[in-house]
């Protein structure tokens, strides 16, 4: 189990949970996530994932070896005569590295108390605890690029004329899941930077008005340190940074679709180190020349009521690392590009064809580029033909080309993966995987 995470029986954490937040079972709202694949890739063995090595994403579809879930429970605590509402909010997640086996981490990925409606604050919230905040990703590949989770405290969504709001956050290194998308193992601060600490000052402004059904999106985020350093690093060695985001909404394309395009650049711990988002708090070591640019632009469409599609396109620079700090797949300069495409067609109610391509290029400055291109093809029995209609059972091809400079890599940064002579392909630079997979929210 994950050392990070508090252990403890699960049936107890569910009644905890359910406990602290209701006297009534019946007044409980409670909403849900969850997960999970069994296959067999093309040289005999278990299911085979495929991720490039430098690529912060992969591709979702028939490509999720884990199995993970969430569960979370609100309660609606008192509500009071000006209108006020005061809520707790808690949930629950699983995770599972391997879908046929091994340990369970249980965690707490929030668990907060907000008050919505507030007068003080014509009608904006204020909230504490441990929560996921204001999150911006992408479907496809699951990409978590401007997003908050810890613990601290804020104000969101307050009024700044006619359409503008206004939000804050002080969120400070989170000791348990220290990554924004809330997976395992921990990465970013936490696991690079152990005793050291410091605090995320979040600013953010949205819903300024552009151009029909379109808005603007700014945000800033101010790393600060309080680290004393460590038997392993001087206080001189610990930095500051900052991240800052501009994103452009455009609603109302066929069904409920839309279009996000953003310009992000973060420096020093405000690159978001190993975690996605640009912004969170990422190694206290990255100095001020480490600095993080990316352009991301995703976009959803329900074209008719059987066809529906996603596309993904993400350009990231990083640079400022030493040849001392470089650390192949993770600390080093390099360009990374993503293209990929989710297209589902409805054959008839109940029945829909989902199928998906991503290509993942990584150039480092210094030595080859590595590709990886990974198509799945998933026939699926649905709850409608709709793209985002579930539970979905999936039964799915997914096959995967790469390169020798991608499994070389692997064969490096991470040992035993499929792309790495290690792994299910040996020195094989392609592979397959063939099975099921059931995905569901409520």
């Amino acid at each position: 189990m994950n050392k990070n995470i508090i252990p403890a029986p699960r049936h107890l954490l569910l009644a905890a949970a359910i406990g602290a937040l209701s006297p009534s079972a019946m007044a409980l709202d409670y909403k849900g996530y969850f997960r999970a694949l069994a296959g067999s890739n093309s040289d005999h063995g278990g299911a085979a994932c495929f991720k490039l090595d430098g690529a912060m994403s992969k591709y979702r579809l028939g490509n999720e070896c884990e199995t993970y879930g969430e569960f979370e429970f609100n309660q609606d605590v008192l509500t009071t005569e000006d209108g006020t509402v005061f809520k707790g909010n808690i949930m629950l997640s699983l995770h599972n590295p391997n879908s046929t086996g091994g340990g369970t981490d249980v965690g707490l990925p929030q668990v907060y108390v907000e008050g919505e409606k507030l007068p003080e604050l014509n009608g904006a919230s204020a909230w504490m605890g441990r929560r996921y905040y204001n999150r911006e990703s992408l479907g496809p590949n699951d990409f978590f690029y401007w997003s908050g989770q810890g613990f601290g405290g804020g104000i969101r969504d307050v009024p700044l004329g006619q359409h503008a709001k206004f939000s804050y956050a002080w969120l400070r290194k989170d000791n348990l899941i220290p990554t924004t998308t809330g997976q395992f193992p921990p990465a970013g601060a936490l696991a690079e930077n152990g005793s050291n600490s410091a605090s995320r000052h979040d600013f953010q402004l949205r819903g300024v008005p552009v151009n029909r059904n379109g808005t603007l999106e700014l945000g800033l985020s101010l790393i600060v340190k309080d680290a004393q350093g460590s038997n392993k690093v001087d206080k001189e060695q610990l930095h500051n940074g900052y991240g800052i985001t501009l994103q452009h909404r455009q609603l109302g394309l066929p069904g409920d679709g839309w279009n996000k395009f953003a310009l992000q650049y973060g420096v020093g711990p405000g690159t978001g180190g190993a975690d996605s988002a640009i912004g969170a708090i990422g190694r206290l070591t990255d100095s001020r020349r480490v600095s993080r640019v990316r352009l991301v632009e995703g976009a959803y469409a329900q074209f008719t009521p059987r066809l529906g599609a996603e596309l993904v396109a993400i350009y990231q620079k990083d640079k400022g690392f030493t040849a001392a700090r470089t650390l192949v797949g993770s600390t080093e300069n390099k360009t990374w590009t993503s293209l990929g495409a989710h297209v589902v067609y409805g054959l008839t109610r109940h029945i829909k064809l989902n199928a998906d391509v991503g290509i993942d290029s990584v150039k480092p400055d210094t030595g080859p580029t590595r590709r990886l291109t990974k198509l799945t093809i998933a026939p699926t029995i649905s709850a409608g033909p709709g793209l985002n209609a579930r539970p979905d059972l999936r039964l799915f091809y997914t096959y995967a080309r790469w390169n020798d400079a991608a499994r070389a890599a692997a064969s490096v940064a991470s040992p035993g993966s499929a792309l790495s002579s290690s792994g299910a392909f040996g020195n094989s630079n392609n592979g397959s995987t063939v099975g099921v997979q059931a995905e569901v929210w409520f």
